[in-house]
């Protein structure tokens, strides 16, 4: 429990006097043998502030247990805690009031105003009860600031070069603060409170393995509590969500670029704090090789440790306690929304089947849709919520991968009555797994039941890829297109390793993975003839079961069905077949594709294109666009030549034979080169 604020400064200022009253008593002798007059007075002015100093703030009462004093008087012997606090409270008397320098500077070999550690010597030998011996005194003192444990913790330290008695005695970075309540600041290390309350995790913090750690961090035992999993965010959450049921704070150190002293220093100023020690490692990479032992000197106490991996953290040689952590479940996930924005009311559990985000996520989301919601003066729909929960989504670029925010609605999509339904209903498919597999049960703890998988089949250009980016905005997420030939490499265990970050950059992102031209790894698997077939087999089991256990709508295409092993058709949830358009659905692509704006000859006749040239929804687009360029070109408007010329085009590019053109066509010299077939 924190002292009040003002409580807490006035004890430190009073043990403050308290110890420079014994500093200034110590000077006294000194100062009666002083031959110089002016030094004689200068001393007798400093000794004269200290007293006045100390009677300003009123009698010295014992400290508050909470104080950090207090706490520091525990972490050792009595002797040895004694001995530590004073050298610490002399260390800090230059900070306390600049009149405190003048008593330091009559044993600073260059008349500084920090302390040094023969003034420290000379107080508490002053002090000492009579009959003390001074040499064991003196050893205690350097064996405290130089060799002991509690030396390496970093509260008090030697600067400068000589003997240890001429150094400066310094108080440790963040020391200072710790003792007048302020939050203390290091370069790697702050001090980091708990959640009180963290709507949707309520279920996790009730589960025994969780409650076993909340309740070795209340009574500060000595166990290192390993947060392992997820990414950053998720184990910052959990953390701070364990700190708030414990009732403790933490100071937490960033690993990735610190080491065994840095650690100890903090280590250090939680016991100064009565805090626990977190240590995190932020960044998802493995680390190349194991850390070595970090032996934390001074009292063992609790310690937190989180990382992607347990690889990325030093072994501290203390009773471990494991936590995996897993994403918020989907229930888990509506009661935070319900608890964030009540209005949503049933629309809850749509926005949860759609982003699995943490709660430190959805409070920043509810405070970013709070000022977008002031700025439209009106409530904003749930669109506008997926909106925010994206702009937050990290993203980090990887090779191979393209983000896609989807712009295609269900009215671009020109599919049989039979695959749009099926795309309409692997979208509804995750929307409702939260009524269908939680509330109703049918999880029953299998996690490859979450998700969806579909494969889309059919030549290029049919409109496989605007499925998924029409699936995609149905959904509110964005798309992750993947060039899995760029993704598979002849290294063995690379590929895994590539596929891996594909899919935590996915579920990070909350996006639709699409596997554009699949057969470069999901093909029939080859006999196991030599150590490559084997690991490519091993690449496709591995592949199979990070797509079982993606939560979110994973889309996979192919040309030719008959290419893909039949392990993976049976871990779809759908297989849409993509047909090649008939004349009818070509000339609604036709149309389509042109906008009403666009400036079409009288001549123009696209049921004659529609019916004439058998060619897919994309060579329809490219054309349509072709054609505008090239009346553009001419300064004219769009003729039906011009859709003939770049329909030829699209025939060249596909390495296909043209048809022709209708013989009864008119075919201009200037416009473009006429073709010379005619189809009878």
């Amino acid at each position: 429990m924190t002292p009040d604020l003002t409580a807490l400064r006035l004890s430190t200022r009073r043990a403050l006097a308290a110890a420079g009253l014994r500093v200034a008593d110590s000077l006294r002798a000194s100062c009666d043998s002083e031959p110089d007059a002016a030094a004689r007075a200068h001393w007798l002015a400093a000794i004269d502030f200290a007293h006045r100093f100390a009677h300003s703030l009123g009698p010295h009462q014992t400290l508050p247990p909470a104080h950090p004093l207090s706490l520091l008087a525990q972490v050792d012997q009595p002797t040895t805690a004694t001995l530590l606090t004073e050298l610490l409270l002399i260390a800090c008397l230059p900070l306390a009031h600049e009149g405190f320098a003048a008593l330091c500077r009559p044993l600073h070999p260059l008349g500084g105003a920090a302390p040094t550690a023969q003034l420290a010597l000379q107080a508490l030998e002053h002090s000492a009860p009579q009959g003390s011996d001074p040499m064991a005194l003196r050893d205690a003192v350097e064996a405290l600031l130089l060799h002991a444990p509690l030396a390496s913790l970093g509260l008090v330290r030697l600067a400068g070069g000589g003997p240890w008695q001429g150094r400066e005695l310094l108080p440790g970075p963040g020391v200072w603060e710790a003792l007048m309540g302020h939050p203390p600041k290091l370069a790697r290390a702050s001090r980091v409170a708990g959640y009180t309350q963290v709507p949707g995790l309520q279920e996790w913090l009730d589960s025994g393995a969780v409650q076993q750690a909340v309740r070795a961090l209340a009574r500060g035992l000595p166990c290192q509590i390993l947060l392992l999993g997820g990414d950053a965010t998720m184990r910052a959450t959990r953390v701070r969500a364990l700190l708030g049921a414990a009732g403790v704070s933490a100071m937490g150190l960033a690993l990735e670029g610190s080491d065994a002293t840095d650690a100890a220093a903090t280590r250090g100023l939680a016991l100064l704090l009565g805090d626990a020690l977190w240590l995190e490692a932020r960044h998802d990479e493995p680390a190349p090789e194991a850390l070595s032992p970090w032996p934390l000197p001074g009292p063992p106490g609790s310690v937190l440790a989180s990382a992607r991996s347990e690889r990325q953290l030093p072994d501290l040689g203390l009773p471990q306690l494991r936590l995996d952590l897993q994403p918020l479940p989907a229930t888990a996930r509506r009661s935070l929304w319900q608890q964030l924005l009540p209005q949503l009311g049933e629309q809850a559990g749509l926005l949860a089947a759609r982003y699995p985000v943490e709660p430190d996520e959805a409070r920043d989301v509810v405070r970013d849709l709070g000022l977008r919601q002031s700025l439209a003066e009106a409530p904003l729909p749930l669109d506008e919520i997926g909106a925010c929960i994206r702009a937050r989504t990290p993203f980090s670029a990887r090779p191979g991968v393209q983000r896609v925010a989807p712009q295609a609605g269900w009215d671009q999509l020109l599919l049989p009555d039979a695959q749009r339904a099926q795309l309409h209903s692997a979208v509804r498919r995750v929307l409702q797994q939260i009524t269908v597999l939680d509330d109703w049960g049918f999880a029953q703890g299998r996690s490859e039941r979450r998700g969806v998988r579909t494969l889309f089949c059919g030549t290029p250009g049919t409109g496989k890829t605007l499925a998924a980016e029409v699936m995609a905005r149905a959904l509110g997420v964005e798309m992750l297109v993947i060039d899995l030939a760029s993704l598979v490499s002849k290294w063995i265990g690379e590929t895994e390793k590539n596929l891996a970050a594909v899919f935590d950059l996915a579920e990070r992102s909350r996006a639709l993975l699409l596997f554009d031209e699949a057969d470069a790894l999901f093909a029939k698997r080859t006999e196991t003839a030599d150590a490559h077939d084997r690991y490519a087999n091993l690449e496709t089991a591995y592949l199979l079961q990070r797509l079982e256990r993606y939560q979110g709508i994973a889309v996979l295409t192919t040309n030719l069905r008959s290419n893909l092993d039949s392990a993976f058709s049976r871990r779809f949830e759908y297989i849409v077949e993509f047909p090649e358009p008939d004349a009818a659905a070509r000339l609604a692509l036709w149309r389509l594709h042109l906008p009403s704006r666009a400036p079409l000859a009288a001549d123009v006749d696209l049921a004659e294109l529609a019916d004439w040239y058998a060619i897919s929804g994309a060579q329809i687009k490219n054309a349509a666009l072709a054609a505008a360029f090239l009346a553009a070109a001419a300064g004219r408007t769009i003729h039906q030549r011009h859709f003939l010329a770049a329909i030829e085009r699209e025939y060249d590019k596909a390495g296909r034979a043209h048809p022709g053109v209708p013989a009864h066509h008119p075919w201009p010299a200037d416009d473009a080169a006429t073709p010379t077939l005619h189809r009878p």
